[in-house]
């Protein structure tokens, strides 16, 4: 249920499933993005605290739905990625968000991508491709990993922001769960 549960013996507190309070407010949208983008690069461990909220916990899997999104993708995008090696040496300079952004629209462009992005839709697309480009040059050059974080997040809380603030993140969770 999405309604608030009264859990007993929990000293009387409400537990809202669909609403963490974290210090006694919510991330925004661009917190819980940079949030995510974190934990997507975090080992596979994927651990929870044991005083994590319920939004640590939503944002744990959204990142594992990410990165599944990614591993469905990984192959089609991977030949593609090489191409750019070239690219990735410019993510070392400070014009890491925008090489980013760019390699992101080359794969977009891609004839083979285009057929993925009418059955998922664009934002999906945007997804997957940063995931896949993210992971691969952060396996190649891991020094990059700063970088990649902040491009990343930068790219979504840019191209994505209206589909974030419109429970996007949510969604792709609840989708996730769907295709189990």
């Amino acid at each position: 249920g999405l309604g608030a549960e009264f859990r007993p013996g929990g000293g009387g507190r409400f537990h809202f499933p669909w609403m963490a309070v974290l210090g006694g407010r919510m991330k925004n949208p661009e917190e819980k993005t940079a949030a995510i983008v974190d934990k997507l690069f975090e080992e596979e461990e994927d651990s929870l605290e044991t005083d994590s909220s319920a939004e640590d916990e939503e944002i744990l899997n959204i990142a594992r739905c990410l990165r599944k999104l990614g591993d469905q993708y990984n192959e089609v995008i991977q030949s593609h990625v090489k191409n750019l090696k070239p690219t990735i040496k410019n993510m070392e300079t400070n014009q890491g968000v925008e090489t980013f952004s760019g390699m992101v629209s080359q794969l977009e462009s891609i004839p083979e991508l285009q057929t993925h992005r009418q059955q998922l839709g664009s934002e999906m697309n945007l997804l997957r491709i940063a995931v896949v480009l993210g992971m691969q040059i952060t396996k190649e050059v891991p020094e990059l990993l700063p970088k990649v974080k902040v491009a990343m997040v930068n790219l979504f809380n840019t191209k994505l922001l209206s589909w974030v603030q419109k429970g996007g993140w949510e969604k792709l969770v609840s989708c996730a769960n769907a295709s189990q």
